[in-house]
C-alpha cells in the first residue's frame, strides 16, 4: 500500500535554466516533493517525472519531436511500447502527435510550478499552419505511481478550430483489459446486476475494442480501465497498468491490439470546437503500480486524495435523506419531528430532498418537476423558510444539507424574471421532455444567472451540504450558446466545471454531493468538485447495493459511495430479520438513512443505534481506505456463495473486511486478506464476537480466517489492526 508523504519542495537554480533553455548538468533535479520530483537530463533531451516508484521520461527539447521515451513501474517493467507522443491534435482535417516537427510543430517552452503540493510540468508548441499553441501539462504528487495529464489549446491570432480532443495516447504492452459499466438506467425493470459490473477482456491481435458515452460519463460505462501485466517484461512481481478520464460528459476509448501490444487513445466523443482565446482537453489520470488491480486501486486512491482533491479529506457522514420515505410531501412540522427522530439514532446529517420549493408534488408525492427551477421555499408549506430548519438541525447536532437540481427548469417558470427561453438547451429544436427544460450552462449569460441564485439560496439558508442532482441531460446543438453544432455536450460540461469550481472557491466549506438520477456522472474528476457519489436510484435490496459498492470501489474511495437504507418491502426495518445485514451492506461507503422512523419500536431503535455506532467506529479507517474485492462480485445472477470486500487504511495499520452468506448451504468461508505486512502482528476482531485473536500477516494471507454461519446475521465484519 502507498503512504503519504511529507511536503518539501526543493526548486533549484536549474529551473530558471529550464525556463530558458540554457544548457544545465545532465540528470539534475527541478523540482522535489517527497518522493516525487522532476528531473531534466539536458545531454539526452530529456525530462522525467518520478512519483510512487514510477517513472515517466518524456522528450523535451528542440532538436528532437515531443515523445513518451519510456514509462517504467517501481519492478522495473516497461510499460510504453515505442516512442511516441502521448497526445494527439486534430485540426484541419488532419490528426497529427503532438510536438511532431515533421507536421509543423514549432518548440516553444518547458516550465514547471508546484501549486498546492502537486508539481507540474508545462511543455508547449506552436502550430503555425493552425494558428494554435499547444501545451501538454503534467502533475505528480508524492506516494502515488500516478502522473495528470491534459492539453490546453490557445488560439496565436485568428480563431482555431480543433477537434476531438484527445486525452491519452499510448502503446502499452499487452494484458487483459478490466473495465466497469456504468449505470445502464435506473428503471425497476432493469437487469438488477447490469449497473457496475466488472468486466474482462483479452483481445486477439487485430481486434478492436471500444467504450465510451454519449452524454453523461457513466450512463453506459464508468470512464475508467486496467490493463494487467504481461508475462516476463523482466520484473519479477505483476503491475497493474490503469487509467482514469476525468470527464462528466460524452467520451470514447479505441483499444487495438497489434503484434506488438496494445494502442490506447482515450479522449472525447467525436466533436469540433472553436478556439477563440484557449481550450482545456480533458484530463486524465493513468499510471502503474506494482501488484494487481487491488494496488493499480490503492495508487488511484492515493492520488485522487492528494492530487485530485488537493487533500481534503473524504469524511462520510451518517446521512438521513427525506425522498424515499417522504418524497414531496414535506413541511417544516414534518421535517423537524423527522430531524428529532433521526438524530437520536445517531445521523450527523439531515438532507432535505426535492419537493421544498412552490408547486411540487402537483401529480403526486413523486412529481419533483412541477415547480422545479424556483429557488424560494414553498411559504405555505415552510412559512418560516429553510434557514430555521438549518439551526435546528445544528441544536441537534446535524449538519444541515438540502436537494437542488440547478440544470434543469419546469417550462411554466420559464420567462422573466426566471430562466429565459433562449438560455434553454434543444437537441433538433426539442427540449428532450414536453414539461421541463435544460439550461445549458455554456453560456455566459445562463451561467451567471445561475450562479447568482446558487449564492442567493446558500447565502440565505447556509447549508453545509448541497445534493447536486441532473435527473435529464440532452446534447444541446442550438445556436446562440457559444457552441457549435457538435460541441455543445463538451460546453456544458466546461460550464458545469466552471460553476462547481466557482462555488468551491468561495464556500470553501460547502459539501456537495454528485447526483445524476442515480450514478450517470461518477468520474474521478468529479472529486474534484463533490464529497460524496450517488451510485444509483435502486437503492434496495441489499445485495444489489454491495454489487454497485464492490464494482465502483475498485475506481472510486469507497467513503464517496453513497447509499441508503429504506424500508424496503423485502427488508422491512420493523423486526428486521437481519437488520445488520441491511446496513452493514451499506456500511462500505458512505451511509444513509431514508425510511420513516415513527412507525420504529423501541427495540428497532435501539438495533439500528448499534449499528450506526459500529459504523462510525471504523470510518477513520473508512475515510482513507481503498478496497480490494477478496471474492466475485455480489449480484442476482450466478452469485458467490459469500461475498467479501476488504478495506484498507493508509500504511496497512488497519482494515476492515465486510463478508457476506448468500448461500445458506454453504455455511463457512475461508477469508485471506491481501497486503498485510508479513511480519507484524495483528488482532483480528468481530464487530459481534469481539477479539478472536492475533496473528502474524505472513499467517493470516496464507492460512485465512474461518468464517462461520452466524443464528444472527449474514453479514460479518472483522477490524484488522496491526500492533506497535
Amino acid at each position: 500500500m502507498l503512504r503519504r508523504s511529507s511536503i518539501s519542495f526543493v526548486l533549484l537554480l536549474l529551473f530558471f535554466t529550464l525556463v530558458r533553455g540554457t544548457p544545465a548538468a545532465a540528470a539534475s533535479i527541478v523540482a522535489q516533493n517527497g518522493d516525487a520530483s522532476i528531473v531534466r537530463d539536458t545531454a539526452a533531451g530529456t525530462l522525467t517525472l518520478y512519483a510512487g516508484g514510477a517513472a515517466l521520461t518524456l522528450a523535451v527539447d528542440p532538436s528532437r519531436d515531443f515523445a513518451v521515451i519510456s514509462l517504467v513501474s517501481a519492478t522495473g517493467r516497461t510499460w510504453s511500447v515505442g516512442s511516441t507522443a502521448d497526445s494527439l491534435v486534430r485540426t484541419g482535417g488532419r490528426t497529427l502527435a503532438l510536438g511532431n516537427r515533421a507536421s509543423g510543430f514549432e518548440y516553444r517552452s518547458a516550465t514547471v510550478d508546484t501549486p498546492n503540493g502537486t508539481l507540474q510540468l508545462h511543455v508547449s508548441y506552436a502550430l503555425p499552419a493552425a494558428n494554435l499553441v499547444v501545451t501538454r501539462h503534467y502533475a505528480i504528487v508524492p506516494g502515488s505511481p500516478s502522473f495528470e495529464a491534459w492539453t490546453t489549446f490557445a488560439a496565436s491570432g485568428l480563431a482555431a478550430t480543433v477537434a476531438d480532443l484527445n486525452a491519452l495516447a499510448l502503446n502499452v504492452p499487452f494484458g487483459t483489459i478490466t473495465w466497469l459499466t456504468g449505470l445502464q438506467g435506473d428503471a425497476a425493470d432493469q437487469p438488477i446486476d447490469g449497473s457496475f459490473t466488472l468486466g474482462q477482456k483479452t483481445l486477439a491481435i487485430g481486434e478492436p475494442f471500444t467504450l465510451g458515452a454519449v452524454r453523461r460519463a457513466s450512463e453506459q460505462t464508468v470512464p475508467w480501465f486496467a490493463i494487467d501485466s504481461p508475462s516476463g517484461g523482466g520484473a519479477s512481481s505483476p503491475d497493474e497498468f490503469y487509467a482514469a478520464l476525468m470527464w462528466s460528459g460524452a467520451w470514447s476509448l479505441a483499444i487495438n491490439r497489434s503484434s506488438t501490444g496494445l494502442s490506447i487513445v482515450l479522449g472525447l466523443a467525436p466533436m469540433s470546437t472553436t478556439v477563440q482565446t484557449s481550450v482545456d482537453g480533458p484530463h486524465v489520470v493513468f499510471g502503474v503500480a506494482p501488484g494487481g488491480r487491488a494496488e493499480g486501486t490503492a495508487a488511484l486512491r492515493s492520488y485522487i486524495l492528494d492530487g485530485i482533491r488537493g487533500g481534503r479529506p473524504l469524511t462520510p457522514l451518517v446521512t438521513y435523506n427525506t425522498w424515499y420515505a417522504y418524497g414531496t410531501a414535506i413541511d417544516e412540522p414534518t421535517i423537524r419531528a423527522e430531524m428529532e427522530r433521526a438524530a437520536r439514532l445517531g445521523a450527523e446529517l439531515f438532507v432535505v430532498d426535492a419537493g421544498w420549493y412552490p408547486g411540487a408534488g402537483a401529480e403526486g408525492t413523486s412529481d419533483f418537476d412541477a415547480g422545479l427551477g424556483g429557488w424560494d421555499a414553498d411559504p405555505d408549506r415552510f412559512p418560516n423558510g429553510l434557514a430555521p430548519l438549518r439551526e435546528y438541525a445544528h441544536s441537534l447536532g446535524m449538519k444541515f444539507g438540502l436537494w437542488i437540481e440547478p440544470e434543469r427548469t419546469s417550462l411554466a417558470l420559464v420567462g422573466a424574471p426566471g430562466v429565459q427561453q433562449e438560455w434553454l438547451a434543444t437537441n433538433g429544436g426539442n427540449y428532450g421532455s414536453d414539461h421541463a427544460g435544460q439550461i445549458c450552462l455554456a453560456g455566459a449569460t445562463a451561467r451567471q444567472w445561475l450562479l447568482d441564485r446558487l449564492a442567493s439560496l446558500i447565502d440565505d439558508v447556509r447549508p453545509d451540504y448541497l445534493k447536486w442532482d441532473n435527473n435529464m441531460f440532452i446534447n444541446c446543438d442550438r445556436a446562440g450558446h457559444g457552441h457549435g453544432a457538435t460541441d455543445g455536450n463538451f460546453a456544458h460540461t466546461a460550464g458545469l466545471y466552471n460553476l462547481l469550481s466557482t462555488l468551491r472557491t468561495r464556500y470553501p466549506g460547502l459539501l456537495i454531493e454528485n447526483v445524476s438520477g442515480g450514478g450517470n456522472r461518477l468520474d474521478v474528476g468529479m472529486l474534484r468538485y463533490s464529497d460524496a457519489g450517488w451510485m444509483d436510484d435502486r437503492t434496495a435490496p441489499s445485495v444489489h447495493v454491495r454489487h454497485n459498492l464492490e464494482g465502483l470501489s475498485v475506481v472510486f474511495p469507497p467513503a464517496y459511495l453513497l447509499s441508503f437504507v429504506t424500508d424496503h418491502d423485502s427488508e422491512p426495518l420493523h423486526d428486521a430479520p437481519d437488520l445488520s445485514l441491511y446496513f452493514r451492506s451499506r456500511m462500505a461507503g458512505a451511509l444513509g438513512l431514508c425510511f420513516k422512523s415513527d412507525g420504529l419500536s423501541e427495540g428497532d431503535e435501539t438495533g439500528i443505534a448499534r449499528e450506526i455506532a459500529i459504523y462510525k467506529a471504523m470510518r477513520d479507517t473508512l475515510s482513507v481506505a481503498a478496497a480490494a474485492l477478496l471474492t466475485r462480485q455480489a449480484g442476482a445472477d450466478d452469485p458467490p456463495t459469500w461475498d467479501v470486500l476488504q478495506e484498507t487504511a493508509w500504511g496497512d495499520t488497519q482494515l476492515v473486511i465486510s463478508a457476506f452468506q448468500l448461500d445458506d448451504g454453504v455455511r463457512t468461508v475461508n477469508v485471506k486478506p491481501s497486503g498485510l505486512l508479513p511480519n507484524s502482528d495483528y488482532v483480528v476482531e468481530s464487530v459481534d464476537a469481539g477479539v478472536l485473536g492475533t496473528a502474524t500477516g505472513r499467517d493470516l494471507m496464507t492460512g485465512g480466517i474461518d468464517l462461520v454461519q452466524s443464528p444472527a446475521t449474514a453479514a460479518h465484519i472483522l477490524i484488522i489492526t496491526a500492533q506497535p
